[in-house]
């Protein structure tokens, strides 16, 4: 007789970026050891890939390659939860044992977080349409995992990050879509610097997983604040 498969549950969650409510497991211990084996690896794209395949193997009817980065993030750090446990621990020290008054002090101070209480910041104000000049204007697409992926192996740079993240550039009259990753750097490297300025600020406020902690230091009591980005502040 074979061995019974144990029952997982099943939990749901609404994607950040469009509101899509999502379907998920908590990982299985084959995913959590591929995870663990790649962060000690120590490699950003190795981790990156296992992230993308623990996604995969958990949520369903849902394409990672074609998500906003802020979503998979969301994504995986919700999945952690249900998979390891909602409290992460961390300690934190000050910089080189000396705070702010100048006194040395080099104790360390343990401060939890609720993973649920992690969200995706948004600034008031952020748009995907915007005009660069009077007479164009750019529709935008927000980075995902593959883009990031090839920035962490050095495949693309900056510029090539931004260039494959414009869909569309407009004027009055037409719609012209970037139909290849060259033509859109080329676009890129052709504006002046009033236009880039708003270009990459596409970039700087665009939604984000971030945290911030505050906490009062066992040592000395000075109350310091610490702003985790991303889901690698989390592993």
């Amino acid at each position: 007789m074979a061995l019974p498969k144990v029952m997982v549950p099943k939990f749901k969650i609404k994607l950040p970026s469009s509101g899509k409510e999502v379907t998920y497991r908590p990982f299985l211990v084959k995913e959590e050891k591929a995870l663990l084996m790649a962060v000690e690896a120590g490699d950003q794209e190795t981790i990156i890939m296992a992230v993308k395949d623990a996604i995969t193997a958990c949520v369903e009817n849902i394409d990672v390659s074609k998500l906003p980065y802020f979503d998979v993030e969301y994504l995986f750090l919700h999945l952690r939860a249900k998979s390891i446990g909602e409290i992460v621990k961390f300690n934190y020290r000050h910089a080189h044992g000396v705070n702010r008054a100048g006194v040395e002090c080099k104790a360390a101070t343990e401060v939890e977080v609720n993973i649920d209480d992690v969200e995706v910041k948004r600034i008031e104000g952020h748009t995907h349409k915007f005009m660069i000049d009077d007479k164009y204007g750019l529709v935008m697409r927000y980075p995902t995992i593959d883009t990031i992926r090839q920035f962490a192996a050095k495949n693309i740079n900056e510029i090539e990050i931004m260039a494959s993240c414009i869909d569309s550039v407009y004027d009055a009259d037409n719609v012209y879509p970037a139909e290849t990753l060259a033509e859109a750097v080329d676009f890129i490297q052709n504006m002046n610097p009033k236009q880039y300025e708003k270009l990459s600020k596409f970039f700087e406020t665009m939604p984000k997983l971030q945290h911030e902690i505050e906490y009062k230091c066992v040592g000395c009591g000075q109350v310091d604040k610490v702003k985790l980005d991303g889901v690698s502040s989390f592993f």
